[in-house]
């Protein structure tokens, strides 16, 4: 059976947190804790330490000497990440720190909680690569796929500060306008977004799209079945490689079909996330899946299985076939139907209509896990973590004037499983 994963038995990467602010720094160790032992120095050390991968300095508004501090750290640590904390926005500083090296700023306390998603997503653009790209897919209808990509969404978004697009491609008559209590508007569709893709620059980009309430984009079938007749393969793989040059995540729901369009979402897609339910018909679809991934020559760390209303009931002739499927990543996220159906009637996302479950903090953790691949922290260890959060919104409340919406299911991660 798939056992949850805890960062002890990780081999964390090695940081480096320069900075007089207590508050600040274990907000920053509690944030990144899942990837980086953070070790705190108020001095630059004559010798460097080995294996440091990551350096973390404070900016307190004296432009001169963390210029100073800027340049000694990377003529000692070359070829290491250093980012600034700033406690204060001064345009200057940014603009001489960037021409010496400093790899990026992040703004606290707005992004604090959020430094491993800025980490990896300027990894990415170092290597060329853009937003990622997380598809839904399922062979077997009736299983949470749309659900489970609407809630994923807007967990998504969150961490991207508003960087995320919802793409229906569950043809021919998705339902994600309807999850997102949209169906009323008057929402852009796939055909729209083709109509203007020779014309695309950053601010028609983003008019083009639909936008629901909680700031996610959304980009929605045709209500004509019959305009799906101009889409093919080819144009699929354009509309997702033109989102993922403005966008940090596009995810994507899929139709449960093995057509061309479908085979391009897949093609495309950093994760590819099966779904099922603890059945054998369900399990048997999944297994052809992986399969036909293999064949297809896709990255086996790309596929993921979620086991959607998993429960302690399933039985063990379930879990042997789990284990035999060759598949790295199993997620099992409890069943929650009533929750999704009740939230469904409501107009409301699962975030929205019952925040504290269970499948909220699990639905987190798999956005977290697709974004940036963070360690999972598990359950049982949610009593110790709370302390924790509680210093980081501490740290919110008392340093700025505006504090920033956080929750304690923003630092439950995850790698390899979910525990109920």
């Amino acid at each position: 059976m798939t056992q949850a994963l805890s960062t002890n038995s990780m081999a964390l990467k090695q940081a480096l947190y320069f900075g007089v602010d207590d508050d600040l720094r274990e907000a920053v160790r509690v944030s990144i804790m899942s990837k980086y032992h953070t070790e705190f120095m108020h001095e630059i050390p004559h010798i460097w330490p080995d294996d440091i991968q990551l350096v973390l300095l404070e900016y307190q508004g004296d432009a001169q000497q963390t210029l100073s501090q800027v340049n000694q750290l990377l003529t000692m640590a070359k070829g290491v990440q250093l980012y600034v904390l700033l406690k204060e926005k001064d345009a200057d500083f940014i603009i001489e720190a960037s021409h010496q090296g400093v790899q990026g700023f992040i703004e606290c306390p707005n992004e604090v909680l959020h430094i491993l998603s800025i980490l990896h997503m300027q990894d990415r653009r170092r290597q060329g690569k853009n937003g990622n790209v997380s598809s839904l897919f399922s062979l077997k209808g009736g299983v949470g796929c749309t659900a489970l990509a609407t809630n994923l969404a807007s967990h998504l978004n969150e961490m991207t500060d508003g960087r995320t697009v919802l793409v229906d491609l569950n043809m021919p008559l998705g339902d994600t306008a309807l999850y997102l209590n949209m169906e009323g508007q008057r929402l852009y569709s796939l055909t729209d977004f083709v109509y203007n893709l020779n014309r695309f620059d950053e601010n028609l980009i983003y008019k083009s799209l639909s936008r629901h309430e909680s700031g996610l984009y959304v980009l929605s079938l045709p209500t004509e079945v019959s305009e799906l007749d101009n889409l093919n393969g080819d144009i699929i793989k354009t509309i997702i490689q033109s989102l993922r040059r403005y966008y940090d995540h596009v995810i994507i729901d899929c139709a449960s079909d093995l057509s061309d369009m479908t085979l391009s979402c897949l093609d495309e897609s950093d994760n590819i996330v099966l779904i099922a339910e603890p059945s054998l018909s369900s399990l048997r679809a999944v297994n052809s899946v992986i399969q036909l991934t293999q064949k297809l020559g896709y990255i086996k760390e790309s596929v993921k299985l979620i086991l959607n209303r998993s429960s302690s009931h399933d039985d063990e002739m379930l879990d042997e076939v789990i284990e035999s499927l060759d598949i790295d990543t199993v997620i099992h996220v409890a069943n929650a139907y009533v929750d999704f159906n009740e939230s469904l009637k409501e107009g409301v996302l699962l975030k929205e209509y019952n925040p504290d479950s269970i499948v909220n903090s699990q639905l987190n953790g798999v956005a977290n896990m697709l974004h940036n691949g963070s360690l999972h922290i598990p359950i049982e260890q949610k009593t110790h973590q709370s302390s924790l959060v509680n210093k980081v919104l501490s740290f919110f409340m008392n340093k700025k004037k505006q504090p920033v919406k956080a929750s304690q299911e923003s630092l439950v991660m995850t790698d390899k499983a979910l525990v109920q």
